[in-house]
Order: C-alpha cells, then sequence, then structure tokens
C-alpha cells in the first residue's frame, strides 16, 4: 500500500511544470504578496517594481494564448493579470504625486519600557530631510504617536502617517506628538498644501482612504485577484484545480472534517505558544510582542461588521491555503524534492507574511503554517483547511473585538488583589 508521499504526489504533482518555470511562479507569488508591503522610496521605483511584476505575469499567463479560451474570455483574463498585480500597488503604496509631505524617512516603531500609555500606534523617525516642514522640529531618534490631535492607526502606523500628511484634509498649521526621551511632547508643524490634484488622483486617493479603513475587505479582495491569477497560471501550466487540492468530490466530507482541524489549529496555537512565550520570557520581549500583536489585531477586529467580516475572513483564508498550501507546497516540494521541507520553507515564508505582528507570532504562525499543509497532504484536499483556517482567523478576531469593546481585561485587573 503506497505512503502518504507517494499519494501526495499523485494528487499535487500531475502535469508539473519545468523547474525554471516554477522558480519564476514562485517569484511572481513571493513578489505579489510582500512587494507591497515594502518601503517603496521613490515613483521611480514604485514603477520599476510593478513594472517587473507586470511583465513577468503577462509572460508567464500569456492571457491572449488560446489556452484560455475565446477573444473575450483572453480579453477578461488580461484585464484580470493587469488588476491582480496594479490594483493592489496603487492602493498600497504611498502616493508619491503628493508633493505635500512632512519631511521625514520613518519605519515601523513599537512601545519601550518607560514609554507613557499610547492610544495608537508608534512610528519611528529615521532620518529628517534638510529645507522639509520637520527640518528644525523633529529629529532622529523621535518616535511620532500622534498628528493634528489624533493619534496614529494602530494596525499600519507609517501608512496612516504617510496618508494624512499627504492629505488635504490636515490644516496646514498643526502639530505632531512624538514621544522624546519616553515624554511625550506635542509640537507645532506647518506642512503646506499643494495645488488641487487632478480628477484621477482624487478618485484614487478616496480608494485608499476607503481601503485603510477597511484592512480586512481590502486584504480579501487583493487575495481574490490573485487566486484569479493563480488559476491563470494553473490554466497556462496546463493542470487543473485539482493539482492545488481544489477538488469537488467529497466536499462535504471536507466541510465536515474542517471541525477537527479547527480544533487542531486551537490545539496547535496553544502548544506552539508555551514555548514560544518562555522564549519571549528569556529575552525579555514577551510584553512589547503581545502588546505588538493585541494592538494590531485589535484595530483590524474592529473594522466593519461582523459579517463583512467574516465575509473577508474567509476569502482571506482562501488566498492564504490556495497561494501558499496548494499552489507553493507542491511547486517547492518539485524543487527540493522532499514534501517535509518543502512544508517548512514554504511555512517560513507563510510566517514572514505576518511579520507586522511581531517576531513571536511570526513564528507561531509558521507553525500554523505547517499544521495546515500537514492536513492539505494528508487528506489531498484544500477545503478543510480553508474553511478550519476562516473559522480560525474569525472566531480569534471576534474574541479580540469583544474584549477590546468592552475592557474586559482591565476590568479583570481592577478585581485583582493589590
Amino acid at each position: 500500500m503506497s505512503d502518504w508521499r507517494t499519494k501526495a504526489d499523485e494528487a499535487f504533482l500531475v502535469g508539473m511544470p519545468s523547474r525554471w518555470r516554477i522558480v519564476l511562479e514562485m517569484i511572481l507569488l513571493v513578489a505579489l504578496v510582500f512587494a507591497a508591503n515594502a518601503f517603496v522610496v521613490s515613483m521611480l521605483t514604485a514603477i520599476i517594481v510593478v513594472g517587473v511584476e507586470l511583465a513577468l505575469a503577462l509572460a508567464l499567463v500569456r492571457p491572449w494564448a488560446r489556452v484560455h479560451g475565446g477573444v473575450v474570455s483572453r480579453v477578461l483574463s488580461t484585464v484580470l493579470v493587469v488588476l491582480a498585480v496594479v490594483a493592489p500597488a496603487a492602493i498600497e503604496r504611498p502616493d508619491f504625486g503628493a508633493s505635500r509631505r512632512l519631511g521625514v524617512g520613518v519605519a515601523n516603531g513599537t512601545a519601550e519600557p518607560g514609554d507613557p500609555p499610547i492610544a495608537g500606534g508608534i512610528v519611528n523617525v529615521e532620518s529628517v530631510s534638510p529645507r522639509s516642514p520637520a527640518d528644525g522640529v523633529l529629529r532622529a531618534g523621535d518616535r511620532i504617536v500622534g498628528l493634528g490631535g489624533a493619534p496614529l492607526d494602530r494596525a499600519d502606523a507609517t501608512s496612516d502617517l504617510t496618508r494624512r500628511t499627504h492629505g488635504d484634509d490636515l490644516p496646514e498649521d498643526t502639530t505632531v506628538t512624538v514621544l522624546r526621551a519616553h515624554a511625550e511632547q506635542t509640537l507645532p508643524v506647518h506642512i503646506p498644501k499643494v495645488a488641487p490634484r487632478a480628477h484621477f488622483d482624487r478618485r484614487l486617493g478616496a480608494v485608499r482612504e476607503l481601503a485603510a479603513r477597511h484592512l480586512v475587505v481590502a486584504a480579501a479582495a487583493r487575495g481574490a485577484l490573485v487566486i484569479g491569477l493563480l488559476l491563470l497560471l494553473l490554466r497556462a501550466d496546463g493542470q487543473s484545480a485539482a493539482s492545488i487540492g481544489l477538488v469537488r468530490a467529497g466536499a462535504s466530507r471536507e466541510l465536515l472534517a474542517a471541525v477537527w482541524i479547527t480544533v487542531g489549529t486551537f490545539f496547535v496555537q496553544i502548544v506552539v505558544a508555551i514555548p514560544i512565550g518562555i522564549i519571549g520570557m528569556m529575552l525579555g520581549i514577551l510584553n512589547r510582542e503581545n502588546e505588538q500583536r493585541t494592538q494590531t489585531l485589535g484595530a483590524i477586529a474592529q473594522q466593519g461588521s461582523i459579517v463583512e467580516f467574516a465575509l473577508a475572513a474567509i476569502v482571506a483564508a482562501a488566498f492564504e491555503e490556495i497561494a501558499f498550501r496548494g499552489f507553493l507546497v507542491p511547486r517547492m516540494k518539485t524543487l527540493v524534492r522532499s514534501w517535509v521541507l518543502a512544508v517548512f520553507l514554504v511555512s517560513v515564508i507563510f510566517g514572514a507574511g505576518h511579520v507586522y505582528e511581531g517576531i513571536l507570532a511570526t513564528i507561531q504562525t509558521a507553525f500554523l503554517g505547517a499544521w495546515f499543509a500537514a492536513t492539505m497532504l494528508a487528506r489531498r484536499r484544500l477545503i478543510g483547511p480553508i474553511t478550519a483556517h476562516a473559522a480560525f482567523n474569525t472566531i480569534m478576531l471576534i474574541v479580540i473585538r469583544v474584549v477590546t469593546t468592552t475592557h474586559i481585561v482591565d476590568r479583570l485587573k481592577t478585581l485583582a488583589p493589590h
């Protein structure tokens, strides 16, 4: 009787493309996932990055080829490829077209021992541009925590700072709140407005602001576009959806299996949390990491209704499972010739995509990725892991939403003996 490795080979490696094409496909997918999170320093750099991504996607998919169907289907395929690459870049990357700016080089920051309580996110000032509004006001080493009297968004403080300083809503004479030597200071700053932007720029700016207010929905929309791109890649490779675990037969059985997969996910989360917590305590970073993760997930959990969030969570989970488990793991196995090593490497990549939650959370997420990959290989289906992933994310963030809105932790602290 064949073992699980042989069965996994038969299920996932049928019709696998050449090794050089696999490498290019993996580069494209990793670029689509991570390049949008990279700090793009100029419009020229942004154009180059997006241009390379688009050229690679078009070269691999070849949406104009007959394999994609008739003329209408090929046109729609071309539009999908362009949207999957360009739309997230246009929405998520800084608006370099706006000349209004604060004039600082920044990076995401975290709270430090001795800091006063901070209501929002923190941005580290890495440098100050000469003759900019920040020149003479801010200095390298400051940590920005507010603008115009309002705290920064905890989920993505750097993008929030960029969006607000580039936008037209911020008054020219405003204030920037910083932490300097662990003391909070509010400093006056003058950020001149620029001439009214073109109609297209205003529309694009409105879309960016909408995406910033609905991060989960925006991430789900982006994930849906990339799923479409991956399905087109499969078609160009001559592979079916079954090669990434999307099999219709036995779907109801897989939905039932998602119950124990979900339970197993929580078990893995708890088991991994114990050594991770011990390591964090030994390194003295546990409290800071927990605060960073709680702030980030709490900000995300507060966006939109629970129904809206649950629907978006399903799409986001489908994207991560299809992209990382169904698509990347079998291709990585073809390159490294080992399922175990393939799962390990892809799980590391998957964990790195959650680095915004903190280093410890990144490691924990990598283990969860390995768990979902193991269940996919064992069952040779992806519906169960997708459903379990969506259920896990939804339950976790609903709990966080309830905890943060009811302030139950603060209430428990007041009941604790002193």
